[in-house]
């Protein structure tokens, strides 16, 4: 389950590696390279220098040669709290302020003294206090009228409710002598000074705007968010709105990713479609890279005739290197350091773009923005499946509750190109290189697409059913 293990671990932490420019373990793979040589010449490495069994880079060190790149910790901004949410807190965040910051009523009622309180005794009602007045003075043997969420009067240990005592006019007739403290919300008890609310590195949401807003934070000191950018090549891509001629296809891949990365959290800008042209190709990218972290590409990086992307960056002199990876859909990946952003190029066909994205690219951001990994859940398989081992595979599954346990259903037919799939899956089931059969009833690693992505209820066929 290494493949599996690498993706959940790909973002425990910021990157080992100082950010240089092709990562450490990748220029220990170059022959004859050492990782203290300058990397200033052009690299494109072979995928034989990994030595993988079956002509291919393993999908886990695959994961762990691209998390290298990463660079080290961004700098952090400040951002107002309104605007903190879906950003990643740059610093341990701890209580400057008791939570509640003084003794208050939990309810409408009448502030006493227990000492001060006998079954059926009648009391004077002196004094009155609301929410937001300061605390008033209760006196001796007698009730004070309190609001909820008013401070507790000096000298009073309990509130009791308006609906249990009976009043006359100023006079006020206990029923029950209540225990000290009762609907008395005392200071502190949610929340006390010093207190570590929020870890360094959590993704903030509405939740932590809650609290850090109780505790009169108007700024927050976040970490700046990876700047992608994103290009597509081939003479056959159009933009959405314009005419196709005949042999041309709309670019589904460039708008699936940028939605896709700037749902993680990425800064995301789009280029034009580029045309398949190793000049024009050398300038998109040129420009591609000026304030970027990550440029991102599809297509154009295997061994056809058509394919400009990495001979483009070859003559740019990009430290570069290309591989098939030991993955299905979506063998092969070129990766490494263009300029000062780091460099992935993906498949062309959409599911194996994708496949590049949740594997490689999900993890990189979250690695470069100190966020932590895409979680991954666990279902059972509502299907079987004859597979070799050797490679890991992303299958598309759809995810049902069924009772106590979630199952992943296949999400569609097979095939790289097809599009159709995404909209009827709710993420993949990695099966790790390691795997052969699927059983009905095996354990699943699944990666939800979105966190929502699971549909209640459905039936799971009969046959061959496991205790789950």
């Amino acid at each position: 389950m290494l493949g599996i293990d690498g993706l959940k671990r790909a973002t425990a932490g910021t990157s080992p590696y100082a950010t240089g420019n092709l990562g450490a373990p990748v220029l220990a793979a170059m022959p004859g390279r050492t990782c203290q040589e300058s990397v200033g010449v052009v690299g494109i490495i072979n995928e034989s220098a990994f030595g993988c069994a079956g002509g291919g880079i393993r999908f886990d060190d695959a994961v762990e040669h691209v998390l290298s790149l990463a660079p080290s910790r961004f700098r952090a901004e400040t951002v107002p709290l309104v605007d903190c949410a879906g950003r990643v807190i740059a610093a341990p965040f701890e209580a400057r302020l008791d939570l509640p910051g003084f003794d208050r009523s939990a309810m409408d009622g009448y502030a006493v003294s227990c000492a001060d309180l006998k079954t059926g005794a009648w009391l004077p009602t002196i004094g009155r206090t609301a929410a937001g007045e300061p605390p008033g003075r209760l006196c001796s043997n007698s009730a004070h009228r309190i609001m909820t969420g008013a401070p507790v009067p000096d000298g009073a240990d309990a509130v009791i409710a308006q609906e249990n005592a009976y009043q006359r006019g100023s006079m006020l007739q206990i029923g029950a002598v209540p225990p000290v403290g009762s609907n008395v919300r005392r200071r502190g008890e949610d929340i006390r000074i010093g207190q570590r609310l929020i870890a360094e590195g959590a993704t903030l949401d509405w939740r932590h705007i809650a609290v850090l807003a109780a505790q009169g934070v108007q700024y927050v000191s976040v970490l700046r968010r990876p700047r992608v950018t994103l290009l597509s090549s081939g003479r056959e891509l159009r933009g959405p709105g314009e005419s196709l001629a005949p042999g041309q296809i709309h670019d589904s891949n460039l708008p699936m990713l940028a939605a896709l990365l700037h749902a993680g959290g990425a800064v995301v800008r789009t280029m034009a479609v580029v045309e398949d042209d190793v000049a024009a190709m050398r300038s998109s990218l040129r420009h591609a890279a000026i304030d970027a972290d990550l440029v991102l590409t599809t297509a154009g990086i295997s061994v056809g005739e058509e394919d400009y992307v990495r001979d483009a960056l070859r003559d740019l002199g990009a430290e570069l290197a290309v591989h098939k990876v030991a993955m299905k859909p979506g063998k092969p990946l070129a990766f490494g350091r263009f300029e000062d952003a780091v460099f992935i190029g993906l498949p062309g066909n959409p599911l194996a773009a994708l496949a590049g994205a949740i594997g490689f690219v999900r993890p990189l951001l979250a690695r470069m923005g100190g966020a932590g990994a895409p979680a991954s859940i666990h279902a059972r398989a509502g299907f079987e499946m004859r597979r070799k081992s050797g490679r890991t595979e992303f299958v598309p599954v759809c995810l049902r509750q069924r009772n106590a346990c979630i199952w992943a259903k296949r999400g569609g037919l097979d095939g790289s190109a097809r599009l159709a799939v995404l909209l009827q899956a709710s993420g993949f089931a990695v099966l790790s290189e390691e795997d052969t059969d699927v059983r009905h009833g095996d354990l699943l690693c699944v990666f939800p697409f979105l966190p929502s992505d699971i549909e209640p209820g459905g039936e799971i066929p009969e046959m061959h059913r496991r205790d789950s």
